[in-house]
This record gives C-alpha cells, sequence and structure tokens, in this order.
C-alpha cells in the first residue's frame, strides 16, 4: 500500500497534519471527525490497518495527539505444520513423561502394598498415561486457545498456540505453549482481556482436574503413612497452591490421600498458573498488572515481586523455583518498558479497573502456594 492510500484510510477517521516522515514510518498530528470521540477513530483505523500487517500506534504529546503509521507491511505467518509438528512432539513428550511417572506410582504403590498391605491399587499404564496426557493437555491448550480466541475477536493477529515439548525435564512433560504477535492490542481493555483470559481457563480446568483426581486418588490409614514416611517410600508435600487445601479441607476423609499422578500434574500445573501470573515483563500477570498500572508503575512493581520472590526463595528453599523463575521471566520479557497497547492515550474505565483487579486478585490467590 503506497503512502496515499495509507493517509487516505487514516484521514477518514481524523483531520491530519504531517509531522514527520522517513522510509519506515509517517506521522500526523490528529483530530478525530465530528460524530467520533478520539478512541473510537483509532480504533477504526487499528481495525482498517492492523490485519493488513501496517504497525500503528497513537501518542500525545504537549496536549496534542498524533499517530504513526509504518509504511511496509509485515505479514504474520501462522505455519500450521510448525504446530502440528511441535504439537504431536508434546504429545509424545507429556505421554513419555506420564507413562514413567505412572511406573513410578506402581512401584511405590507396590512397595507399600508389600510392606504394609496398604491395599494401593495399581494404575494400568496405557490408560493412566491416556488420561495423564488428556488431563495435562487440556487445561495447558485451553489456556492458550483463552489468549488465541480473545486476541483473534480483537483484531490481533497472533499464531496459533505452540507448544513446548520438554520430556521427562518438566514433571508433566511440557514447558506450557505461547502465542507469537507482531502488534499489540488496540487499548488497555483488550490487553487486560488478552493477560487474563489463558489464567481463568487454565486455572479453572486445572483445578476441575485436581477436584476429580483428589477425589480418585488412594487413602491410606495414617498409621501407615507415617511408616512409609519414615521409610522414604513416600514425601510430604511441601508447597501447595491455596486452592488445592480449601478442596481437602472441604472434602475432608479418614487417611492420608496418595496423589495419583493425575492429582500431582494438576498441582503442579496451578503452580505453573500462580508462577504466570506474576506481575513481571510479558507475562500474562504482567500484561493485566499494565492494563491497570501505568508503564513505571509496571516496571517498579515487577523489581519488588523479583525481590520479594527471590528473599522469600532464601527464607524457604522450596521456594527456590519460584525466585529462579521470576529471575528468568525478567531477563527475557522484563528488561524493556511494557507500554501494552497501540492507543497509548487510552484508559480503564473504573468498572473495568474493579471487574479485572477482583479476577487478577482471585486467580492469585487461589493459586498462592502455601507452605505446608
Amino acid at each position: 500500500m503506497s503512502s496515499a492510500e495509507l493517509e487516505n484510510i487514516v484521514s477518514k477517521y481524523f483531520t491530519l497534519t504531517p509531522t514527520y516522515e522517513d522510509e519506515n514510518v509517517l506521522e500526523y498530528m490528529v483530530e478525530e471527525l465530528p460524530g467520533l470521540t478520539l478512541d473510537e477513530a483509532f480504533s477504526r483505523v487499528y481495525d482498517e490497518l492492523v490485519p493488513r500487517g501496517y504497525s500503528i500506534i497513537m501518542f500525545s504529546s504537549k496536549g496534542m495527539n498524533f499517530i504513526r503509521v509504518s509504511k511496509k507491511a509485515t505479514q504474520l505467518k501462522k505455519p500450521l505444520t510448525q504446530f502440528l509438528t511441535l504439537f504431536l512432539a508434546t504429545v509424545v513428550s507429556v505421554a513419555v513423561t506420564g507413562y514413567f511417572t505412572i511406573i513410578n506410582y506402581n512401584s511405590t504403590a507396590e512397595e507399600l502394598n508389600k510392606h504394609f498391605s496398604a491395599g494401593v491399587p495399581l494404575v494400568e499404564p496405557f490408560l493412566g498415561t491416556l488420561s495423564f496426557l488428556v488431563g495435562v493437555l487440556t487445561p495447558l491448550m485451553c489456556h492458550e486457545l483463552g489468549h488465541y480466541i480473545v486476541s483473534k475477536r480483537a483484531g490481533i493477529p497472533v499464531t496459533y498456540p505452540l507448544p513446548i515439548p520438554a520430556p521427562l525435564i518438566s514433571p508433566v512433560g511440557t514447558f506450557g505453549a505461547f502465542i507469537r504477535s507482531h502488534h499489540p492490542p488496540k487499548d488497555l481493555k483488550r490487553l487486560a482481556l488478552v493477560g487474563i483470559s489463558g489464567p481463568l481457563a487454565g486455572v479453572t480446568l486445572s483445578t476441575a482436574l485436581y477436584i476429580f483426581s483428589y477425589l480418585t486418588s488412594p487413602r491410606i490409614p495414617q498409621a501407615i503413612a507415617l511408616s512409609a514416611l519414615e521409610a522414604d517410600l513416600i514425601s510430604e508435600i511441601r508447597v501447595v497452591p491455596l486452592i488445592t487445601l480449601i478442596i481437602e479441607n472441604l472434602m475432608r476423609t479418614e487417611g492420608v490421600v496418595l496423589l495419583s499422578p493425575l492429582a500431582m500434574a494438576a498441582w503442579f500445573l496451578l503452580l505453573v498458573h500462580f508462577a504466570n501470573l506474576l506481575p513481571i515483563g510479558q507475562l500474562d500477570g504482567g500484561h493485566v498488572a499494565r492494563s491497570l498500572t501505568s508503564v513505571k508503575t509496571h516496571s517498579i512493581t515487577s523489581y519488588v515481586i523479583i525481590v520479594i520472590s527471590i528473599l522469600a526463595s532464601f527464607i524457604q528453599p522450596n521456594l527456590l523455583w519460584l525466585g529462579v523463575f521470576s529471575v528468568l521471566a525478567w531477563l527475557i520479557s522484563g528488561r524493556n518498558p511494557h507500554y501494552g497497547v497501540a492507543n497509548l492515550n487510552s484508559r480503564l474505565e473504573l468498572r473495568d479497573k474493579w471487574f479485572f483487579s477482583l479476577i487478577y486478585a482471585l486467580l492469585l490467590v487461589l493459586t498462592l502456594p502455601v507452605v505446608a
């Protein structure tokens, strides 16, 4: 598209005063046309240009509004082959990890039955691996599909969710998935929706998975559990998501629950969601925090959370993973300011701030790691 054609599209919604041009961008001082608000006018330009691969931002300086448009379109590639390859590799990775997890679980159950007559049923390897595979991939892929669907509805070009296989390295055989985009959301409300949609879907399904797998996990008498602990056949879980404690208190039964491989996977997924909800950099929690605060406040919050995570890992060694993750998240995506959206003038309405704040706080609290 030529510079004149780009200018014609923008001029459908704004009066334009050229202020800058080079080989890459066009910049105009703008005023919205009668009958449109500034945000409405920008939204319409965004909807016309961004799906065609053009970048656009709006900002203010000295009380005047400016729009900057890229002169070259960048088409986001969505390689179906790459998605299918990574998805199949992740299926194999999770299945392999699940199989060996079940073999180890069965080995422990056999020792408990042999030495203590615990009566723990063994998990059939094929069906157990299949349930582990479905149980792990469903929350993770629905998490990414939440991002994908909301992004598409918001007019943001994104790739398919790209899973990350991690056979036997990760307790569930994967490091999750990610979605690439070459353009930010048009405003803060859409940034908040994109950020919160994945965790909301993932935490909900992981919680449902934990409830089901907790109820179907075997129970052993407390005396046998204590003897097995002394013999190092089993171990206590020292760090648990708060929601799992709530579930266990609501569904209290006699004896000690020996968590099944599926229950352990759900426990791990909930902790992963907490880490992803931290308000650091480009994490999902970072997107939500940025939608609720300024660029500067978001950056300061990121540093504060990293310091708290590191201190917590020193005070409680079982939280070492949290300190390491926080530092890595900052190194990968948090060193640069999170400008967040294409319309740098956008603001969240008060009711939207309360809505997203409450959902975000609820997800953080429910997945909060508690040292038991």
